[in-house]
């Protein structure tokens, strides 16, 4: 067991860990949040959420904070703020590890963790800085506890109620009221369906107080700084987000989540259509797998009825999915079933990396033909560790379709998908799109910019001229975007530049301060061409640079 659990260690550090430094930032979650922590670290303000200086009230303070002490730890890099991010992916995992550990022992708990740890979404987002991936960590922390409670007695019970109230206070200090929504969709089905209604009385009163206790704290700190706080948090935030039709964030058809699921779940989706009808038939009756499937199906249909739609919301719908997958495929291995959808999974995956191993010399074809925008400078070298990583992939696949052991088949799919998501990750080109790649052209141009340079960005770029460049009084040109709120009060409303002629002004009376503007604008865009030609411009993509030098010799800029 020991030796297992070293293992899967291992796949966390390597997946999880390694490729946190290596891909740029992108905008504007990652850059969004690295510079929320930031402006917290520097201001020392815990309570407040604040982007560009502006009071940003999306979400609490609890997923904020979680990353600036990674980044007071590690520094302001790419790998801190992504940190959390994977650790929570971790917790998750070793959640699921011992609830499955308790009730069906270590050999289906390892199975289990290991098949969450290498789904496609999970690996995806594990390693990106959005809050979704710390209250997803935390809400199967909840699950797993609660359902232990559920099956134990005396003191024992009462302190694992006690600790899924903890880790439901700590969801909520994330992302919110929808954080305790999950567990309370996913418990009263079960129950019902258990027909232990009963215990709707009885049960939730110890992990509310609890969780109440975690998170008031802070709810009356907020209240007492920002007295519009859950105003603005409540209505806005979670009622007219959810129930809005026509201007919810985000807004997507209701069967939006169904190829979410199916692509995010790969490469175990290939296999586990029949281990999972085999294991419905003969185990619907078990409490673990009705609990799965209320955790599976609950959160899906209510995330699914809400207007507007992130792919990240049924993060949580795939530890259930996991532990029903192992469940399933556990029986197969000692009933030493034949392994054909394990087989077929195994060349639909490999058809995937073999496509890729087409794809990839033809596109350093098109590259070395300028038929492709330049991606890289060192673009041959990643496409070299891309081929390899491709080529080490489709190795293990083979050796998985030969193996005659289900669960070698398994290790090595997961294996394979483990190696192609780190070789994307280390290796993706540093400009393969806007997204990705603005922080490397910002840094680029970081000799021009001073503490008393004016910036200006707009809403597609002003995440990262505050990250890049340690600012956070960035004024906003062409539109407010997420910091219309922000800007809306009266000692904000000055950063908000509406129209061209008033971005003219700034610059023509920038006096001995020198101005630069980092927005998202074309060659031949009008608006452009009315203002004053810049003493230095550079064109990236659709993202124009420019600076306007001081129109006095005796500067602060000098």
């Amino acid at each position: 067991m020991k030796q297992t659990f070293i293992k899967l260690l291992a796949v966390f550090a390597l997946v999880y860990l390694l490729p946190l430094n290596f891909r740029q930032l992108s905008v504007p979650d990652e850059m969004r949040y690295g510079e929320i922590a930031r402006e917290m670290l520097d201001s020392g303000d815990f309570i407040v959420p604040r982007l560009n200086g502006l009071r940003y009230f999306e979400k609490p303070a609890g997923g904020h904070a979680l990353n600036a002490l990674a980044m007071g730890i590690f520094g302001e890099t790419n790998f801190a703020v992504r940190l959390m991010s994977a650790l929570a992916t971790g917790l998750g995992a070793f959640a699921l590890f011992l609830l499955m550990k308790r009730e069906r022992g270590p050999q289906m708990a390892a199975l289990g963790a290991f098949l969450f740890m290498t789904c496609g979404e999970i690996m995806g987002v594990g390693t990106f800085s959005v809050l979704d991936s710390m209250v997803t960590g935390f809400i199967t922390l909840t699950l797993c506890s609660l359902y232990t409670a559920l099956n134990t007695t005396g003191k024992k019970k009462l302190a694992l109620l006690a600790l899924t109230g903890v880790f439901a206070g700590c969801a909520f200090l994330v992302k919110g009221f929808i954080a305790l929504a999950v567990p309370v969709v996913v418990t009263v089905p079960y129950l019902l369906i258990r027909r232990q209604w009963k215990q709707l009385f009885v049960l939730p009163w110890i992990p509310l107080f609890t969780a109440i206790a975690v998170a008031l704290p802070w709810c009356l700190a907020v209240a007492a700084k920002e007295t519009d706080f859950w105003h603005y948090f409540f209505w806005e935030e979670h009622i007219r987000r959810f129930c809005s039709k026509g201007h919810a964030q985000h807004e997507n058809p209701f069967w939006y989540f169904i190829p979410v699921f199916i692509g995010g779940a790969i490469p175990w989706i290939f296999i586990a259509p029949m281990p999972l009808r085999d294991l419905l038939r003969r185990r619907l009756r078990e409490p673990l797998v009705q609990f799965a499937l209320c955790w599976l199906i609950a959160p899906f249909l209510f995330f699914s009825a809400s207007s507007g739609k992130l792919g990240t919301y049924i993060l949580p719908c795939f530890a259930p999915f996991s532990l029903l997958l192992a469940w399933a495929l556990v029986d197969r291995f000692e009933e030493q079933r034949k392994q054909k959808s394990l087989q077929v999974g195994i060349i639909l995956m490999a058809t995937i990396v073999g496509v890729l191993l087409v794809a990839l010399p033809i596109i350093v074809g098109l590259n070395a033909f300028q038929l492709l925008p330049p991606l890289d400078t060192h673009f041959g070298l990643k496409v070299t560790g891309l081929l390899m990583g491709c080529s080490a992939a489709l190795a293990f696949l083979i050796s998985a379709y030969k193996s005659e052991q289900g669960r070698r088949k398994v290790v090595r799919l997961g294996i394979s998908a483990g190696i192609l998501f780190i070789s994307a990750q280390i290796c993706a080109p540093r400009d393969i799109s806007e997204s990705l790649g603005i922080q490397g052209f910002l840094e680029s141009e970081n000799d021009r910019i001073t503490a008393h340079t004016v910036l200006v960005a707009n809403p597609k770029t002003v995440h990262a001229v505050c990250y890049v460049y340690k600012r956070d009084d960035v004024y906003l040109y062409q539109g407010k975007g997420e910091l219309t709120y922000g800007l809306s009060y009266p000692d904000s409303e000055h950063r908000y530049l509406a129209t061209t002629p008033e971005l003219q002004e700034l610059i023509q009376k920038r006096g001995d301060r020198r101005v630069a503007l980092a927005i998202r604008s074309k060659p031949g865009d009008p608006d452009r061409a009315k203002l004053p030609p810049p003493n230095f411009e550079r064109q990236w993509r659709k993202t124009w640079f420019a600076v306007y030098e001081p129109l006095t010799t005796d500067t602060p800029e000098n």
